[in-house]
């Protein structure tokens, strides 16, 4: 029924591609359910592991294990799986990977598992959906229209982040964090099964061929990305934790968390298929720079805020500006892989590598600091260090991002 909804609003844009569109309307439908599932847990990862009594460093440390398991290994095993038997199948595991996480994060106050297994696994679920995803949806969207594309994928993934915040607040206050657990593991379940309706979009059985690869032109690619990578992981990770600690203290916490957070996303749903026919007609990276730099404020602000409407409104502002240098960014990126000819799952593969370095490094530091501090300078540092991640993703130099030349 959901596809059905799906083919009749893009048909007229995408009459004469029917068979590829069936390819994204996969996407778009397990986007929407992996993002339903992730938001009714992942946002409230952080204030879920305070309510269990971890500690700030400790939860720091969950998130220092993601990205380390990730760079270690992780986001290269994943590279390798996708040439091997393609992206479908390797987004497989990568469910499976996080059902398992999920079941972690569910078992946690009673096994007490280990911070690096928790981390970890949780980590190499992202290595393994991300890689293989990115790889797909560069491969079978079309050129011309990827921002609306984008667009659409964008709408899809919020109505999922829109819901499940809210819905997976209510559940967490009357019947316990781990109920939410318990659903995002049936959504998980769920949200495979349109992905195996058409074959792979790639050739199996490749191997990942760093010969000739050659990365001197794409310097800022990688500086950019990863300062991308950066300013979202400390925007979903550190804010949520941030509003546990000091702003929405007590048992309401996960319904105001989901409350605002639900909100806010219809502000990015309203502006997402606007940004993406601005994209497609050349005005992507004016947008981009705009938007980062807008963004950039919003994160200086974070620290000084103190109440739920001062949250509401950073959040609001937050959702209004994030698609505005996301989805121009996503497509300059996938413009790239598709002009590296035979180099598509080498390039997004050491993207996302670099990009968890990166992070890694930027947790640990993190995890020692707050030995050493006040949680609230903590994370007052982590918002200013987004706020200065936000402007270098600016150093990128897309060439699907450049203005169109009048003549």
């Amino acid at each position: 029924m959901l596809k059905k909804v799906i083919y009749r609003l893009l048909r007229h844009r995408h009459f004469w591609r029917e068979v590829g569109f069936d390819e994204l309307s996969e996407l778009y439908v397990s986007t929407m359910f992996r993002s339903l599932s992730i938001s009714l847990t992942g946002l409230f990862v952080p204030v879920y592991l305070l309510q269990q009594h971890f500690s700030v460093t400790q939860i720091l440390l969950v998130a220092a294990w993601y990205f380390t398991f990730r760079a270690a290994f992780a986001d290269w095993l994943a590279g390798h799986t996708v040439a091997k038997i393609g992206p479908k199948h390797t987004m497989l595991i990568g469910y499976v990977l996080l059902i398992i996480s999920t079941a972690l994060f569910l078992t946690v106050p009673q096994v007490h598992w280990p911070l690096w297994l928790v981390g970890g696994v949780w980590g190499a679920s992202a290595s393994f959906f991300f890689i293989p995803f990115h790889t797909d949806f560069s491969k079978v969207k079309h050129r011309e229209h990827g921002g609306k594309e984008l667009g659409f994928l964008n709408i899809m993934e919020r109505i999922g982040n829109m819901a499940g915040p809210l819905v997976g607040g209510v559940i967490a206050t009357v019947f316990g964090g781990q109920v939410i657990y318990l659903i995002a593991i049936v959504l998980l379940l769920a949200g495979l099964i349109p992905l195996f309706r058409t074959a792979e979009p790639t050739r199996l059985n490749q191997k990942l061929e760093f010969k000739n690869f050659k990365i001197d032109h794409l310097k800022r690619d990688f500086l950019s990305y990863a300062s991308l990578g950066v300013e979202t992981t400390l925007t979903n990770y550190m804010w949520p934790l941030f509003l546990g600690l000091f702003v929405f203290i007590g048992t309401g916490a996960y319904v105001k968390l989901g409350f605002i957070t639900s909100l806010s996303v219809v502000i990015s749903i309203g502006s997402a298929q606007l940004i993406g026919r601005l994209i497609d007609r050349y005005q992507g990276r004016k947008l981009l720079r705009i938007s980062a730099t807008i963004n950039a404020l919003v994160h200086l602000v974070r620290p000084f805020v103190s109440n739920l409407p001062l949250a509401l409104g950073v959040n609001v502002a937050n959702e209004a500006v994030t698609p505005g240098y996301r989805m121009p960014y996503v497509k300059g990126f996938y413009d790239t892989a598709d002009d590296l000819t035979g180099y598509r799952i080498v390039y997004i593969t050491s993207m996302e590598w670099v990009g968890s370095i990166v992070k890694a490094t930027l947790y640990w530091l993190l995890v020692m600091l707050s030995l050493v501090i006040s949680n609230r300078s903590v994370i007052s540092i982590a918002f200013y260090l987004a706020a200065i991640a936000s402007i270098i993703i600016m150093v990128e130099r897309f060439i699907a991002l450049k203005p169109k030349r009048k003549y």
